[in-house]
């Protein structure tokens, strides 16, 4: 059975003034640089929301959602036509957040393995360090951590119990889908060189900063939406205690 989302979305117009919220968040997001614009992995601050975004609008509006978003951003900025490519991680993400979020392990933990193995069946994969990936191997162990406990200890069949340690496992998997293809595109996708002309001793070096960078950006992202998450269950159930109340204090009077 499928959970509900952290906010109520009652009739249809909320849910498509949400998406359209989120989606014009998604795009001033995605316009604002980080380090300056680039071309490479997270050159904006939309893996901030993105997470949150397929965990409240769900894997299919989210993915939606965030890759509008991007386009539009990278549409009014427009940096590297490259990257036009590697934006795809973001709905990749977005979507992977909001099935571990509703306990749909079974597409995420297929897509993940299959883009996982592709990296690792890929020849030039072979000399590259794997601490340039650590932060995706630690998010494949966090993900069967995950399909552990909800298979054999059912430790997330309520809504309303463990939300933080669910909102964590949510983020951290969907950011590290993301980045995960975006990898995928670079080294089995050969893009390293069709698109940047790297050869493989210039990727090594790419490699070894990445293992600094990426997981900074994941835990900030975490965090994110641990806070803003939590928040809004909170405001959640609330609003449900208030028309609860609202229900019973006709009939007592």
């Amino acid at each position: 059975m499928m959970d509900m989302a952290l906010l109520s979305m009652p009739t249809k117009s909320h849910f498509v003034a949400f998406t359209a919220v989120f989606t014009a968040m998604i795009t001033v997001l995605d316009v604002l640089p980080t380090l300056g614009f680039y071309s490479g992995i997270w050159d904006s601050w939309i893996f901030l929301l993105s997470p949150l975004v397929g965990i409240l609008l769900g894997p299919l509006a989210g993915a939606f959602c965030v890759g509008l978003g991007s386009l539009m951003g990278h549409m009014i900025i427009f940096r590297n036509p490259f990257e036009l490519v590697f934006m795809f991680g973001a709905p990749l993400g977005a979507a992977m957040s909001g099935l571990v979020y509703q306990r749909r392990w079974r597409p995420v933990l297929g897509i993940y393995s299959a883009l996982l193995l592709g990296y690792f069946i890929t020849p030039v994969a072979w000399i590259l360090p794997l601490w340039g990936i650590w932060d995706i191997l630690a998010g494949y162990g966090l993900l069967l951590l995950f399909v552990f406990l909800v298979t054999q200890l059912k430790w997330f069949e309520t809504n309303n119990h463990k939300q933080t340690l669910r909102l964590i496992f949510s983020s951290v998997i969907g950011l590290e889908a993301d980045i995960l293809l975006r990898v995928f595109i670079l080294v089995p996708g050969q893009t390293y060189w069709l698109f940047y002309g790297m050869t493989p001793e210039m990727l090594q070096l790419v490699w070894l900063g990445a293992g600094f960078v990426t997981p900074i950006k994941v835990v900030m992202a975490a965090i994110a939406v641990v806070v803003i998450g939590t928040a809004l269950l909170r405001h959640n159930l609330s609003s449900l205690g208030s028309e609860e109340l609202e229900s019973i204090e006709p009939h007592e009077q």
